[in-house]
């Protein structure tokens, strides 16, 4: 067992209450126990830290490392012990009595090669017994040294070596060949996907692109597992194993019911060898189910806020960190990159409150952003804000598809100039052309596949920027002029009446206009050219033809036309 296993393992359990494990450790104790007691540690290197403190400030406690830890007890200068000269910790109990009552003295030492430090009064509010079985457990390990070493526990795959990042995806490759002895044109735009999502560079995309063409040359995957295991020195392998299967159940996806992976005798065999749990297995599919959930069912932001704190809940129950599940981005075309800074965005670091100190002065900012809240309501701008997020991770997915459409022209283009010089080579050479044109076929559906995504995606986010419900008095208000009449007529063609939903199953006998779901890209972006056009969405024309509209309409219905 390595050293970060074992710190993952049993830390929690042996040091209770205040143990944080990477790369779940909050940032505000990451910092103030490096800035405190350990200024040469590096964030990415920590694998525990245990606070001690009674403000949860983390600047005091313990930090464990690859190759070390670090002890700051209250009041006291920190001390750092590298685990190769960590020999044991005594603990001797020595029980005296007074007037007849029993008491209990704790003697703790531990033995170094440089020295003996003693360590009984310093450990007051630890638990103690935990303390010293946890370090006894990593004196144990240090017989193999090797294991003994500082791994990332947050690197994600984009930023790893370009020989880390191909043995990855020849693993997946292997995969897409296994069932059918060759790759489709979905799975070779997924996996090109992949390709722009780590930014494998051109030199290693020429690699892959020969390991494509060439499956009786594949490596095993057993050999592959291990090259890549070989390669983890400077990073968390059990984080990497995760990510694997994730994007191994993406492709398998492609084809079948994510719940009949058990089926699959590659991933059965794989889930063996790396042994992950069918728990585990679970939450990746949930991972994976919870990201296209967004786009398919167009969330808003706060409900992709909610859905991220509760794949992170379940995360946490099953002690797997959402980093081994994002580590190559998001299978529907976000980097790990773009996924961090989108939920940044989110401000999921916390929830927003009003504090009761809120008076004076404090009122009056509260009803102006209320006011103003209410305003952006009444115009469908707060609709459309809440759809930030969304159209941030569309933006991405175009950029990534189009990335893709261009490795995808570029295989292409190779492809095609190794069929000329095979026809012109003559009849002697008539497999081959049968094995390239297959590929151009194939490369030529691929590249459709991603175009089809393109403009799906650039659909989808325009819709963002458009009420998904229409106000028929906001737009009759705006376009009562006669020179609007017939933007008005292009944007009631866009809309169809259905039924209110009032809630999951059941719908009112009254009908409001909804966007249409069969708009052409060229129809969905005149539609928001009009609506700029007649300032629909304007905080002042919006809402006040939306107020204006409301009370013509009201007059008309109680003293009818006049």
């Amino acid at each position: 067992m390595n050293i970060n296993t074992y710190l993952k393992e049993y830390a929690q359990t042996l040091l209770g209450d205040g143990t944080h494990i990477a790369p779940n450790v909050p940032d505000k104790k990451l910092n103030g126990a490096i800035k405190t007691y350990a200024q040469d540690a590096l964030p990415e290197h920590v694998v525990v830290l245990y606070d001690s403190t009674l403000f949860k400030s983390g600047k005091e406690g313990m930090l464990f490392l690859g190759d070390r830890f670090y002890f700051k007890p209250l009041l006291e200068k920190p001390i750092c012990v590298y685990y190769k000269d960590l020999q044991r910790v005594d603990l001797d109990r020595e029980v005296t009595y007074k007037n007849d009552k029993r008491k209990e003295k704790l003697h703790v030492v531990m033995h170094t090669e440089q020295y003996d430090y003693s360590m009984s009064d310093k450990l007051a509010t630890y638990n103690v017994e935990g303390v010293v079985e946890l370090l006894n457990g990593i004196a144990a390990l240090k017989e193999n040294q090797d294991e003994l070493v500082n791994v990332s526990q947050v690197t994600p795959l984009a930023d790893l070596p370009e020989t880390y990042k191909l043995t990855y995806l020849k693993i997946l490759a292997n995969f897409t060949f296994v069932d059918d002895q060759q790759i489709d044109a979905k799975e070779y735009s997924e996996l090109m996907s992949l390709v722009t999502r780590i930014h494998l560079s051109s030199e290693y995309r020429l690699q892959l692109r020969s390991y494509l063409s060439n499956p009786s040359l594949h490596t095993s995957t057993t050999d592959l597992l291990e090259a890549l295991r070989a390669l983890s020195t400077t990073l968390d392998f059990s984080i990497v194993e995760k990510s694997l299967f994730k994007d191994l159940l993406y492709l398998f996806k492609l084809k079948r019911p994510l719940s009949a992976w058990f089926e699959n005798a590659f991933l059965q065999q794989l889930k063996e060898d790396l042994s992950i749990s069918r728990e585990e297995i679970e939450l990746i599919s949930s991972a994976i189910q919870s990201d296209e959930d967004i786009l398919t069912f167009r969330k808003n932001d706060s409900e992709i806020a909610k859905s991220m704190k509760d794949l992170a809940a379940k995360a946490a129950a099953v002690g797997v960190p959402l980093t081994a599940i994002y580590l190559s981005g998001s299978v529907v075309g976000l980097s790990a990159a773009g996924l961090t800074s989108g939920l940044a965005s989110l401000g999921m670091g916390g929830l927003l409150g009003f504090s009761s100190m809120f008076t004076g002065i404090g009122v009056l900012v509260v009803i102006g952003v209320g006011t103003y809240q209410g305003l952006k309501k009444i115009t469908g701008i707060k609709d459309i804000e809440n759809n930030k997020q969304r159209e941030y991770m569309l933006q991405a997915i175009i950029r990534n598809t189009q990335q893709t459409l261009n490795y995808l022209l570029e295989d292409i283009n190779e492809i095609s100039s190794r069929l000329v010089v095979a026809i012109q080579q003559g009849n002697e050479n008539s497999e081959k052309i049968n094995q390239l044109s297959n590929m151009l076929q194939m490369l030529s559906q691929s590249a459709q596949f991603s175009a089809g995504k393109q403009t799906h995606s650039q659909k989808e986010q325009i819709m963002t920027q458009l009420p998904s419900k229409l106000s028929t008095v906001r737009l009759d208000e705006l376009t009562s002029k006669a020179t609007y009449q017939k933007i008005r007529d292009y944007i009631y063609t866009c809309y169809t009446p259905e039924p209110i939903q009032l809630d999951d199953m059941t719908f009112s006998n009254k009908e409001e206009l909804v966007l249409k779901e069969t708009l052409t890209l060229e129809e969905l972006e005149q539609l928001h050219e009009s609506f700029q056009a007649i300032g629909y969405f304007e905080m002042t024309g919006g809402g006040l033809a939306e107020v204006t509209g409301g009370a013509k309409r009201l007059v008309k219905n109680v003293f009818g036309d006049r």
